[in-house]
């Protein structure tokens, strides 16, 4: 990754999360904001423990055999709702908003959905199927292509 670019998008982020601020602050007032910004911290705490459960459940699908694509979405999904944690925990509005946008199951499974066809997309010769719209059929012993004479 650039390094210019990296720094760039911090400091628009940055000046996303004061924007915001000012405009929570100008609603509500300051107290208000802050017992906002601290509740949201405190929520996204509150939460870890139960993110952590679905990173467990995914890795305990994946020791049990299940299909790579049910322990992979689990994965994900958990993956998604620590990030969501992680950005309610740090300060801002902002972040808030983003990190309360993938608390829900509807915008987690939407961007599961949309990553998947694009990593699908980087390889026409992958098809990505729901685990009901595929069966496991015992293996045929292959015909030999010699004819007996």
């Amino acid at each position: 990754m650039n390094p210019k670019l990296v720094g760039a998008g911090l400091a628009a982020w940055i000046v996303l999360e004061i924007l915001a601020f000012a405009l929570v602050v100008r609603a509500v007032g300051l107290l208000a904001a802050i017992v906002l910004a601290l509740g949201a911290s405190l929520l996204g705490l509150a939460d870890v423990k139960r993110v952590l459960e679905f990173f467990r459940k995914g890795v305990a699908a994946r020791a049990r055999g299940e299909t790579a694509v049910a322990a992979d979405g689990a994965m994900l999904d958990g993956a998604m709702q620590a990030l969501a944690s992680i950005l309610l925990i740090l300060p801002g509005f902002a972040s808030d908003f983003v990190g309360l946008a993938l608390k829900s199951p509807s915008v987690r499974e939407s961007l599961a959905r949309r990553w998947r066809t694009r990593a699908n997309a980087a390889d026409p010769r992958l098809i990505d199927l729901d685990p009901r719209e595929w069966r496991r059929e015992a293996r045929r012993p292959r015909r030999s292509a010699a004819k007996d004479v």
